[in-house]
C-alpha cells in the first residue's frame, strides 16, 4: 500500500511499448506527494490513433 512507502518529494515515470489494439505508444507521468496519504499527478499518453492527457489526485487510507 502506498501509505507504507516513505514520503518522497515527487516522481517522474516514462514508458513506451506496443499494444495489439493501438500499436506503439508512449506515456509520461509525474507527480508530487504533499503528505503521506495525499499526492497530485499529471500524465500524457500518445499512440498512433489518439492523444490524451489528464490530472488527478491520489489519496490513500487504511493501515
Amino acid at each position: 500500500m502506498l501509505s507504507d512507502v516513505p514520503v518522497r518529494t515527487g516522481y517522474l515515470e516514462a514508458s513506451a511499448g506496443a499494444s495489439s489494439l493501438t500499436g506503439a505508444y508512449a506515456r509520461l507521468e509525474g507527480g508530487a506527494r504533499f503528505r503521506q496519504s495525499l499526492g497530485l499527478f499529471a500524465f500524457a499518453e500518445a499512440n498512433q490513433r489518439e492523444r490524451m492527457a489528464g490530472a488527478g489526485m491520489r489519496w490513500t487510507f487504511g493501515r
